[in-house]
């Protein structure tokens, strides 16, 4: 998507790390962020648009967040294997959770098994490994256990936290939060990517009438609205189908 909009003869790309938000008497101006380089630059706009993701180190300037900790994601890549059905994710209802199975390349299976609680077993001592072979791997495909096993022999084994947060927001004046930065829910879903790309669509039809950005006023009240509404219209349902 980086690539598609450079296209545009009105967006201009830099890459940096963003540190910190500028404001003046209550309203943020802008943003200061570092290059590769080292160096510290500012950029100043009507409207700073905060969306970088669930480890946002900026929502609390904008909103009071409460995360909360549902359980661990561990990631394995499956090699040279098959999914039960070509082209389809594939939910695994296990016990004590589910265990999630998708394609990424011609002859890579990603595999994500979710581990309730806030401790996870320690990958060193080798926890890990025989939780994985013993309570997970009985419970999948029998196509896929081989490989599954062939994985964890070989330690790569990575891990993630999940995590959940309703949306708090703070309005502010000049700045708004939007996607995972905003509110998360459990990424099993895989809601993400869609309640920010429907953040988007609402967005710009809230500041489509608006002409001038800089009118800080009006702009400070659509952005207000934007909160409000998107709350109301995001209603997803998400089945499962058990065989």
């Amino acid at each position: 998507m980086s690539s598609e909009s450079s296209y545009f003869y009105s967006v201009r790309l830099e890459q940096g790390t963003v540190t910190r938000l500028i404001e003046e008497e209550g309203t943020v101006k802008g943003v200061q962020y570092k290059t590769k380089k080292g160096e510290e630059i500012t950029a100043y706009a009507p409207l700073t648009i905060v969306c970088d993701g669930c480890f946002s180190n900026l929502r609390r300037s904008l909103s009071s967040p409460q995360v909360e900790n549902l359980s661990f994601f561990v990631g394995l890549v499956l090699e040279n294997c098959d999914l039960p059905h070509a082209n389809y994710g594939h939910i695994v209802l296990g016990d004590p959770s589910p265990i999630l199975f998708y394609q990424i390349s011609s002859t890579e299976i990603r595999c994500l098994v979710d581990i309730p609680g806030k401790k996870l077993p320690s990958i060193s001592n080798g926890e890990m490994a025989h939780y994985l072979k013993t309570v997970v791997a009985p419970q999948i495909p029998p196509r896929l256990y081989d490989p599954f096993i062939a994985v964890i022999e070989k330690g790569n084994i990575r891990t993630m936290p999940n995590r959940s947060m309703p949306a708090n927001p703070r309005p502010t004046p000049g700045a708004l939060l939007l996607g995972d930065a905003l509110n998360m829910r459990h990424p099993i879903t895989g809601g993400g990517m869609t309640m920010a790309l429907y953040d988007i669509v609402l967005l710009r039809n809230l500041l489509r009438p608006i002409h001038d950005l800089h009118d800080a006023s009006t702009l400070c009240n659509y952005l207000q609205s934007f909160y409000t509404l998107r709350k109301a219209s995001y209603i997803f349902n998400i089945p499962v189908k058990v065989n």
